[in-house]
């Protein structure tokens, strides 16, 4: 079991710790005459889809001998104006570069991570349609859908796009 405790700073600031006692600023919106200094809840949780997927994709890659030389994840959601804001639609462009990096293995470990092992996407996607594409060396060589959307036959859970 997981266990964590939220302390209040003051303000709109606030900082969250694990049973490690790791700490992590947060912040929500900001209060008159406060600035933003911190992420806020909802992008800790992007940010959070983000780390997940990404450990999931250098370990299976390295796995496979792959020769994976960087990994950049770019991510953005959508959520309606209407409480509660779930996000609704969230798409991320995975790049990654490496000199003889198989795109088709990159692809599979892309796939893997959201089909299979990336909790925090199966978490996300019972609300969202999680839209991805996998850039290698620069060159887009797949897209993809996860989550709610893949429920209607788009995305690797019915079939991406080769690109």
């Amino acid at each position: 079991m997981r266990h964590g405790t939220v302390r209040w700073q003051g303000g709109s600031r606030y900082v969250g710790a694990n049973d490690l006692g790791l700490e992590v600023p947060f912040q929500g919106a900001p209060r008159e005459g406060e600035r933003r200094e911190a992420p806020s809840p909802k992008d800790l949780v992007l940010l959070g889809l983000g780390g997940c997927t990404a450990v999931d994709v250098v370990e299976i890659l390295h796995k496979m001998r792959q020769p994976l030389g960087s990994l950049a994840i770019d991510l953005e959601a959508e959520e309606p104006d209407e409480h509660p804001k779930v996000f609704t639609q969230v798409r991320l462009v995975y790049r990654l570069e490496g000199h003889g990096l198989d795109p088709e293995r990159a692809v599979r470990a892309v796939a893997l991570s959201q089909q299979k092992y990336c909790g925090v996407s199966a978490m996300i996607g019972r609300t969202a349609a999680i839209h991805y594409a996998v850039e290698v060396n620069g060159q887009r060589v797949y897209e993809g859908t996860a989550g709610v959307g893949a429920a209607t036959g788009e995305g690797v859970d019915g079939g991406g796009t080769p690109r």
